[in-house]
């Protein structure tokens, strides 16, 4: 009996102190930051053209090698395939690539709290010119020693997706 009163009493001040909280901060601002409109953006974009130019050292630097690699693939039977991939071996793909590949963003969205950032945004994916893919890319990013480094970065591969953009 003795529990079950502490547990309300506990219960009911947690009631009154969520009520009279100050209200919470506001989310970080979607779309860029006037204060700095093309960082985080311009590292996701560098990105896309280190992989068109076969330029895996350029898509080295502009990551962590720690960073978090992952890739969604969907099948035409909507089977999922999940792979997560080490930066070299990364770099390497891109350096060692056959086919030459195009890779755009379209509609990003940039969220920037500080050093921190985030673009998430829809892409098409061609090889040899022909549409391969659409699908979404997510760039976690984080601002050291003044520069913007991807964190994680992780997409969908989703042969469906171009109809649902018209793409």
């Amino acid at each position: 009996m003795k529990i079950q009163v502490i547990a309300a009493i506990a219960a009911a001040m947690a009631l009154i102190a969520s009520s009279s909280a100050a209200p919470a901060a506001p989310s970080p601002t979607a779309a860029p930051m006037a204060a700095e409109p093309d960082g985080p953006l311009a590292a996701a974009k560098a990105v896309l053209a280190a992989l068109g130019r076969k330029d895996g050292d350029t898509m080295a630097a502009l990551m962590l090698p720690e960073a978090l690699v992952l890739a969604q693939t969907y099948k035409g039977d909507g089977t999922l395939t999940t792979r997560v991939i080490p930066v070299a071996a990364l770099v390497t793909a891109v350096r060692d690539r056959v086919p030459e590949a195009s890779e755009l963003m379209f509609d990003p969205v940039v969220q920037v709290e500080r050093d921190l950032a985030h673009v998430w945004t829809p892409y098409t994916f061609d090889l040899d010119g022909k549409r391969s893919h659409c699908g979404i890319d997510s760039f976690g990013l984080a601002r050291i020693d003044g520069k913007w480094r991807i964190t994680s970065l992780t997409w969908t591969n989703d042969p469906a997706s171009c109809a649902k953009w018209g793409k």
